[in-house]
This record gives C-alpha cells, structure tokens and sequence, in this order.
C-alpha cells in the first residue's frame, strides 16, 4: 500500500510521512507512562489484596481489639490508591486514540490543501480522479498505523507485568546445589556444627562461633531467650540457610556437598508455625507419600496423641480441616504436625517448639 501511494505520488507522501515522527513519538512517550502507572497500579492492587488477606486470617485479632472501623479504613485507602492509579493509567491510554486521529486529521488537511491548491491552479500531478484514489488509498493506511499504537500500548501494559514476574523467576538463589552433588542414604556416625557463624543482616551476627555434635539415637534441647537464635540455628540443618562461616557436617562431611532432596529426605520437621493443607487429615499425614496403609497413618497419630481427637469427627480421618487447619484448634494442629513429621519415619527429628500450643 506504501509503495502503491509512492508510485502516485512520491512528492504527497512524503508530506504525509513528515507527520509519522511526532505519531510515533507520541506512541513511545505513553508507553513509556503507561508501563510505568502499569507497574505502579499493579503494586496498589498487590497492596489491596495483602490488607484484605490480613484482615480476614487474623479476623480474631481485629475483632478483639475491635478494630473494625480502623481495618476498614485501611483497606478504603488501599482501594482509592488503586483506583487513582488505575484512573490515570485510564487516562493516558484513552488519550493516544483522540491525539493520533488529530495527527491524522492535520496530515490529511495539509494534504488537501497542497494537492487541491495544485490542481485548482492546473499545475497538479494528477487530477480530481486521481487525487482521490490518492485519499482513499491514504485512509485506507491509517487503521494499521493506529493499530500499531494500540498494540504499542498493550504491549508496554504486559511488560509491566512481565517485570513483576520475572523478578520473581529470577531471583537470586542463595542456596543452591552443588555442581557435583553427592547422595546421603543415611546418617551414621555424627552431625556436626564446627565454628559456625551466621546473621541476616551485615554486622548483626545471629549466631557466633557455634559448635557441638550430635550422635545418633541422642536427643539435644536447644535452649535460649526468644530472638536468642534457636530456630535458626536449626535452619541451617536442611539448608534453608547456610552459614557465612563455618560449617555443618553429616558424617563428615560438609552437608553443601550433598544434593538437597537426599539431605532433607533424612529430616523431619515440626516448625513454630504449623502448616497443613486444605485437604483431609489422612492426605496431611500423608504428604508426599504414596501408598501408605491406613494402619501406618493410624499408629503416627496414636504416637501424637491425636487419634482420639480424630475419631471424634463425623469423618475421621476423611475430615477436611481447611485452609492453614482452620477448623482445628492451635493444640489439635500441632500433633497433626507431628504424627506427621513421625509417619515419615525419618532419621533425623527436628522439633522447632513443637508442643508451645499443647495442654
């Protein structure tokens, strides 16, 4: 079509395409702020949705405290920074549509004037027939040219929201696995933690100079002040963290070197918070294991002291107790926690303050 409008006249068109650089430029400039009021507008609503989940899990507390004119304020506020946000981004992407039809509008106007002055004047190119061909070809251009700056737009608002994701996906991981990963089936002689040195933050060490041994079949208590470092030291065992300096070794050797999944398959964990899924007891007790006769899962939960509790459901074992344990009480979540660490029947037994919620 381009060619077509040069080959009628090349002296037209290029009057017409002196107009394209401030259309394109104008495209780039709202990209540019719509991805950046994008952005913007998608951590407004992240900041929606994190106020009304804290106010819905922690529902006991607002209602304690009788914070419920207080939370709903907060979340007012959350939703008119969206909608500010949302309302400019509105804004600037209607407003490319109206500037690239005025653009369009003056290049046809100049157009009109130059050719129709010509041929009035007898000194045209072409005549009144094939000027409007010229036009009708020319109108005929402009839909793509506006669909270009609609998919420019569109395309900025995605990457926005690809930037968000990616940043995600690409974070750094700070504990990775070895580039030659050994395997450990079993634990024999003894862990150890030599020297060991870790902290969060630069100059504000957590744990200092660490070391002690355990040995199979010993039960060691780690006891401190709370922020003292307990669970972090614990931590590093199934390397959720390593240690700046120092190490910790399983049978002698450096528990970096072994691959994660062999390491933490030797472990199981009962952590301060107690997790357990949307599904039914059996599936929690159960995770991650295939297979398992009802026996096993019944004998676990004898071992928590939580069958009794469990046969006193309409369900038993088939009970739900949704999202977080929701339908459980602190104390009946625990020992579902810990039958569950024990079903595993691991090497390894890691009790993070498991008993603070039991009678």
């Amino acid at each position: 079509l381009f060619a077509f409008l040069v080959i009628l006249s090349p002296k037209l068109t290029l009057l017409a395409m002196l107009v394209l650089p401030a259309v394109f430029t104008f495209i780039w400039y709202v990209g540019k702020k719509l991805r950046k009021y994008s952005e913007r507008s998608q951590e407004r609503m992240a900041d929606v949705n994190s106020v009304l989940e804290e106010s819905v899990n922690n529902v006991r507390i607002v209602k304690a405290f009788s914070m419920e004119r207080f939370e709903m304020a907060k979340f007012f506020a959350a939703t008119q920074r969206y909608f500010s946000s949302l309302l400019r981004m509105t804004r600037i992407r209607h407003l490319a549509s109206p500037i690239n039809d005025t653009l369009a509008t003056l290049a046809a106007i100049i157009i009109l004037y130059y050719a129709g002055s010509r041929i009035i004047a007898g000194t045209g190119e072409f005549d009144a027939g094939d000027f409007m061909t010229y036009l009708l070809a020319m109108s005929s251009m402009i839909r793509p040219v506006k669909s270009l700056s609609q998919i420019h737009i569109k395309l900025q608002e995605g990457m926005a929201a690809a930037e968000r994701v990616f940043g995600v996906l690409d974070a750094e991981e700070r504990v990775t696995e070895p580039k030659h990963p050994k395997r450990i089936e079993r634990f024999c002689d003894a862990i150890r933690y030599e020297e060991v040195w870790f902290s969060y933050r630069p100059d504000e060490p957590v744990l200092m100079d660490i070391s002690f041994d355990v040995t199979p079949g010993e039960v060691v208590a780690i006891v401190g002040p709370s922020g003292a470092g307990k669970s972090t030291l614990l931590d590093l065992l199934p390397r959720f963290y390593d240690p700046q300096r120092g190490r910790v070794t399983i049978d002698g050797t450096d528990i970096r070197e072994y691959s994660l999944s062999s390491l933490r398959s030797l472990m199981g964990i009962v952590t301060q918070e107690t997790y357990l899924f949307n599904d039914t007891i059996r599936n929690n007790l159960a995770y991650g294991l295939t297979d398992i006769p009802s026996e096993r899962i019944e004998e676990a939960a004898r071992m928590a002291n939580a069958h009794e509790f469990i046969s006193t459901f309409t369900d038993g074992y088939d009970t739900v107790v949704g999202n977080r344990g929701v339908r459980l009480s602190g104390g009946q979540r625990q020992r579902l926690a810990i039958a569950r660490a024990l079903l595993k029947n691991p090497q390894i037994l890691i009790f993070d303050e498991a008993t603070s919620s039991l009678d």
